[in-house]
C-alpha cells in the first residue's frame, strides 16, 4: 500500500514538474520570439531612416535654391537623429561611440550646421561643399551594407549572432572567413551583429573629414580625463573582473577579445553575453554593455533611477542623473559632474538599468574621460540681470549655471533657465558673462520621457 502511495508520489511530482517546465520553456521562447521582433523592428527601422537619409543628403547636394538646401540639410539632420536611436537598440558587442554612431552623428551635425548658416544669410565654402560630398561617398555604401542585410535576414533567414564555432573550427581550421569579416573584408557575414561589425571596421579604415560643428571634435585625439599612465593586458583584466564585483556580477573571469586602436582605445573583454573595454590609458571602463535576455519588467523609472544612484556611487562617481529615457525593458539615464552648483554636461556618463531586477546592464563613460579637465569659471552676471534678458510671459520654473558646448566644441559658461512659454516648456541658454542667448532648446514630452529638440 505504501509502495504504491509512494509511486503515485513520484508520477504526480513528475508530471508537475514536466507542466512547469514546459510552461517555462513557453515562456522563455515568448521572450526570446519578442525580442527577436524587437530587433527586427528596430534594424527594419534604422535602414529606412539610413535610406531616407542617404536620399536627403544626396537631394541637398544637387539643390541650388537656398530654401530647398535648408528644407533637405535639416532633413538629414533629423533622419540622423531618429537613425541614431534604432541603430542604438540593435544588438552589438559594443555601445556608445562605435564607428558606425559616430559617423551618423557628425553627418547629421554637419548638415545641421550648414543649414542654420544658410538660414542665417550665409554661405557654404567650396571646401564645405566638398566635404558633404564625402559624407554623401561614404554614406551610399553603408546604407548600401545594411539594405543587403535587410534583404538576406528576409531571404536567407540570416540570424542576430553568430552561430557556436564548429570542432573543427576549435581546432583551429577553417577560420579564414571569420577573420576576414573581423578586419572588415568582404567576407559574407553570418550573422547580422557581424554584419555590422564588418561595416563598423570599414568605416574604421577610412580617414577622419573635418568641419566645423558640435560634434567635429567628438573623438579627441588627446582625450582631457583619462588618469595617468598605462596597463598591461593583466591589469586590465584585472581592473575588468573589480568592475563586475562592484555592480554584482560576482566571481566573473572574462575572456579577451581583442584590442582596439586610438586615445581612448584599450582591451576587450567578453563573458557570456557581457562586454565591456578597458582604456590602454589609465585603466578605466570606457564601454560596458550586458546583452542578457530581460524578463518583464518590475521596476518603476523611479525606482530604476535609485538603483542607477546606486551603481554609480558604488563605481566612485559623483555625478548628478539629468535625463532619463524608457526603452521598456530598460532605463537609459544620462549623469554629468556637477562642481560648486555648475553642471558640466560634456563631461557626461550614459548608463543603462535593467528594469526586470534593476542591474547595470550598460555604461558608456567615453565622454567624460574625453572632455573632462579642470575648469575656470569667469566673473558672471548676477542672476537678475540675466533674468530681464528673457522674453516677456516666458515663466521661469528652474534656474542653474551650466557648461554647454557649442559648434566646434567650444564650452561656454551660461544660465540655464527651464520654463514655460505659450503652453510648452524650453531649455534657454544665456552666456552667464556677457547675457547673450547660446541656445534654445525644446522640450518634447512622451511616454518614454522628456526629449530635447
Amino acid at each position: 500500500m505504501h509502495k504504491k502511495l509512494w509511486v503515485s508520489a513520484l508520477a504526480l511530482a513528475f508530471v508537475i514538474s514536466l507542466g512547469w517546465g514546459v510552461n517555462e520553456y513557453r515562456l522563455a521562447e515568448k521572450y526570446r520570439l519578442a525580442g527577436e521582433n524587437n530587433n527586427r523592428r528596430a534594424l527594419t527601422d534604422f535602414a529606412s531612416h539610413l535610406d531616407q537619409l542617404e536620399t536627403d543628403m544626396a537631394k541637398g547636394d544637387v539643390a541650388s535654391n537656398p530654401a530647398q538646401k535648408i528644407l533637405y540639410l535639416s532633413q538629414v539632420s533629423s533622419k540622423s537623429d531618429a537613425a541614431l536611436k534604432d541603430f542604438a537598440q540593435i544588438p552589438a558587442d559594443q555601445t556608445g561611440l562605435s564607428y558606425v554612431g559616430q559617423f551618423l552623428t557628425q553627418s547629421g551635425d554637419f548638415s545641421k550646421t550648414l543649414a542654420q548658416r544658410i538660414a542665417g544669410g550665409g554661405t557654404i565654402s567650396v571646401e564645405e561643399e566638398k566635404t558633404l560630398r564625402d559624407i554623401h561617398e561614404r554614406i551610399m555604401p553603408v546604407n548600401q551594407k545594411v539594405q543587403d542585410l535587410i534583404t538576406r535576414m528576409d531571404t536567407e533567414n540570416l540570424v542576430w549572432t553568430d552561430p557556436a564555432p564548429t570542432m573543427r573550427q576549435r581546432l583551429g581550421f577553417g577560420t579564414q572567413i571569420a577573420e576576414a569579416a573581423a578586419d572588415g573584408s568582404e567576407a559574407p557575414s553570418k550573422s547580422v551583429r557581424s554584419g555590422l561589425d564588418q561595416l563598423d571596421a570599414s568605416l574604421q579604415k577610412l580617414p577622419p573629414f573635418s568641419y566645423t560643428g558640435e560634434y567635429a571634435t567628438r573623438v579627441v585625439s588627446k582625450p582631457l580625463g583619462l588618469p595617468a599612465g598605462e596597463v598591461t593586458r593583466d591589469q586590465a583584466l584585472v581592473k575588468a573582473r573589480d568592475f563586475l564585483d562592484k555592480i554584482g556580477y560576482t566571481n566573473k573571469t572574462p575572456e579577451f577579445d581583442g584590442e582596439s586602436q586610438g586615445e581612448l582605445g584599450g582591451y576587450k573583454w567578453k563573458v557570456n553575453d557581457v562586454y565591456l573595454e578597458v582604456c590602454r590609458k589609465g585603466g578605466v571602463i570606457t564601454l560596458f554593455r550586458d546583452q542578457r535576455a530581460i524578463e518583464p519588467k518590475t521596476l518603476s523609472i523611479e525606482e530604476a533611477a535609485t538603483k542607477a544612484n546606486s551603481a554609480l556611487k558604488n563605481l566612485g562617481w559623483q555625478l548628478v542623473i539629468t535625463s532619463s529615457e524608457d526603452f521598456g525593458s530598460y532605463v537609459q539615464f544620462d549623469a554629468v559632474v556637477e562642481e560648486n552648483g555648475v553642471r558640466i554636461y560634456p563631461d557626461k556618463v550614459r548608463l543603462m538599468i535593467a528594469l526586470d531586477n534593476g542591474q547595470l546592464i550598460g555604461l558608456d563613460s567615453v565622454p567624460f574621460y574625453a572632455f573632462h579637465h579642470a575648469r575656470t569659471f569667469p566673473t558672471k552676471l548676477a542672476l537678475d540681470q540675466v533674468l530681464r534678458k528673457l522674453r516677456p510671459n516666458f515663466q521661469v520654473l528652474e534656474s542653474r549655471l551650466a557648461v554647454i558646448v557649442k559648434a566646434g566644441n567650444q564650452e561656454v559658461y551660461c544660465y540655464e533657465f527651464r520654463g514655460r512659454y505659450q503652453g510648452e516648456e524650453y531649455l534657454l541658454y544665456l552666456n552667464a558673462v556677457t547675457g547673450v542667448e547660446e541656445n534654445i532648446q525644446r522640450i518634447i514630452k512622451t511616454p518614454r520621457g522628456e526629449y530635447l529638440k
